[in-house]
């Protein structure tokens, strides 16, 4: 059943505020699921702190669409906290909050929806729920344009399978959508609806097949009044560890692609608005859950080729791994565990299509730490480059080279070491990181085709890049032990200071052999004066020949203020292999026996 809602809301149609809180879900790990006792009243404070950040996102006291996922409202006590803020002077009218709560029982669900402020469908009324139900639910609140606060209660209609898996109780099913219209401020109608994860895909009451069924629905309801109609937004608040499951991306593109059926719903100028939880209780790199996302048509106005835009991927099937949304445009926020998004977007319905109009999917994205105090470059409270989430993700996976090397004498001074690097060069800027990556695989090739100037694909980057970064950390990490290297306001990877001179430090990884990785890293040094080590990894991991052991400050030519004069240019470099570096590190009786083997080796 569908239930059309019309509420007193104007929005703007030049840009939408909106904020997604993306929490990790402690839950109880049977059913009805609810939120750990232990977790809960820190949830409620993360809430608070989440919804005080969205309301002050447009300067005026207003973020005009504000969802929390699936189970992320710990329930009765949850759902009053929100109550609380909204009713307060500070949040601001015409606005709409969306969020799901954790697993009611019957008796708290009759007290949810007592409350006068509550609307239920009548089929979903506590009188026709079974005894022994539990209850999956989303609110939807919306404080009107005369301050008055209401919320539409709405049981999910499907359940996933560990939701129907269980042995103590079974979930109640759903009988009804919530179909809501406000206006933008040129008055044209706006149309959106929510839904609860499985209901996006799910077999609903012995009905239609998830998405498709709610959209026949609809479409008989515009059908028998003779009028085709837009829907504008689709939320579905997701607890979904596999949330690039083929059926959820296929079903999403088949809402835009199948023009067939329900003629009477127009979606080429809808969005879909997936919000999921976390899958890590931190920022940081997860495989399940995350992936919240806004998915349009493909005819949609939106800007997705040849970019690499701050915070979100509109490229995004390499980190999806799946091509199964087709040709639909999308903005994938690449922060997978937890922390709030805030974005500002525009309807493609205002959008022209002109060269002179063309934009990203969004106008921004800033990324906020879930808890106070958080100090992460993947959630400064502003936006964050691609490269910046990429090598901090993967740094977090980047052991120190003697992890495993219990009776090293030097493992702790490494580790060590590697810490303060890795500190060094997660602080480091988008721009300075691209490059980074650049100057650590020699074959590396990863630029949108014709971007002029070159635009590094951050979100293509995969093993060979992850494998250049741990090369550079754990030479650099090797030499940090015994000297001092700095990684800020350097030319290529490092540099170390001796004496007066300042020497450049690169390492490269590969090329078929060490010639070929030198001869990649002096397009990046030999515009400079200064001294060079060139430290290589070759595909085959091999050493190279240590014969030449003179320094290179011990040169016999004239020495300016801009570095070396030198009449070969190769002689301002030292070269050595990486397993070379390594070797020192693994057979190294103290760090004052590292320090010698290095100074031998490196000739500095």
């Amino acid at each position: 059943m569908i239930e059309e809602i019309d509420l007193n809301i104007t929005i703007p149609e030049t840009g939408l505020c909106m904020a997604y809180m993306q929490p990790f879900v402690e839950l109880t790990g049977t059913g009805p699921y609810k939120w750990q006792q232990t977790q809960k009243n820190q949830q409620l404070d993360r809430i608070s702190r989440f919804m005080n950040i969205a309301k002050q996102y447009d300067g005026n006291g207003k973020t005009h669409f504000t969802v929390l996922p699936e189970y992320s409202i710990p329930g009765l006590e949850g759902i009053e906290r929100i109550n609380q803020i909204l009713t307060d002077a500070s949040w601001g009218s015409e606005t709409v909050v969306i969020g799901g709560v954790d697993g009611l029982s019957k008796d708290e669900y009759a007290t949810l929806c007592k409350d006068g402020i509550s609307s239920v469908y009548v089929d979903n009324s506590p009188d026709r729920i079974p005894n022994g139900k539990w209850i999956n639910c989303c609110i939807t609140w919306v404080k009107d344009g005369t301050g008055g606060l209401k919320r539409w209660i709405q049981p999910k209609l499907s359940p996933s399978w560990t939701e129907r898996n269980i042995t103590h109780s079974e979930m109640f099913c759903g009988r009804s959508v919530y179909l809501f219209t406000i206006k933008f401020t040129n008055n044209t109608p706006c149309k959106f609806l929510s839904l609860i994860c499985f209901d996006w895909i799910g077999i609903i009451n012995g009905a239609g097949n998830g998405i498709s069924g709610i959209l026949n629905q609809i479409n008989q309801l515009w059908q028998g009044s003779a009028s085709r109609k837009d829907i504008n937004m689709v939320f579905i608040l997701q607890c979904n560890e596999e949330p690039n499951h083929r059926n959820f991306l296929e079903n999403a593109r088949n809402f835009f692609e199948d023009r067939a059926s329900n003629q009477f719903v127009i979606r080429d100028q809808s969005i879909l608005l997936f919000v999921n939880t976390a899958g890590i209780d931190r920022p940081g790199k997860s495989a399940q859950y995350g992936c919240s996302s806004l998915i349009a048509s493909p005819s949609s106005p939106y800007d997705s080729h040849n970019c690499c835009p701050l915070s979100f991927s509109s490229d995004a099937s390499n980190l999806r791994n799946s091509n199964n949304l087709g040709r639909c445009k999308e903005a994938l926020f690449r922060e997978n565990g937890a922390c709030c998004h805030l974005f500002k977007f525009r309807s493609p319905s205002f959008i022209s299509a002109g060269p002179g109009n063309r934009c990203l999917f969004l106008d921004e994205a800033k990324i906020y730490p879930m808890d106070d105090g958080v100090d992460d470059p993947r959630a400064p409270g502003s936006s964050v480059a691609a490269s910046v989430k990429w090598v901090n993700d993967e740094i977090d996976s980047i052991e120190p080279i003697l992890s495993h090397e219990n009776r090293s004498p030097i493992k702790d001074n490494v580790a060590g070491a590697h810490n303060n690097l890795s500190r060094d060069i997660r602080k480091a800027s988008g721009d300075f990181l691209c490059e980074y990556i650049r100057y650590s695989y020699s074959k590396y090739n990863n630029f949108y085709p014709g971007s002029n100037p070159p635009i590094h694909s951050v979100d293509k980057w995969g093993v060979e890049e992850k494998e250049g970064l741990q090369t550079v950390i754990y030479a650099l990490s090797i030499i940090g032990t015994c000297k001092s290297i700095n990684v800020s306001g350097a030319v290529a990877h490092a540099t170390m200071i001796i004496g007066s001179n300042v020497i450049d430090i690169i390492i490269v990884y590969g090329g078929n052999t060490h010639e070929e990785c030198f001869e990649y890293a002096k397009e990046f040094l030999n515009s400079q004066s200064r001294y060079g080590i060139v430290i290589t990894k070759d595909v085959h991991d091999t050493l190279t020949d240590t014969k030449i052991n003179r320094s290179i400050l011990n040169t016999q030519e004239p020495i300016t203020e801009r570095g070396p004069s030198i009449t070969n240019p190769d002689d301002r470099f030292i070269r050595c292999g990486y397993q070379n570096i390594k070797t020192c590190c693994f057979s190294a009786t103290s760090v004052d026996n590292l320090r010698d083997q290095i100074d031998r080796l490196l000739g500095v």
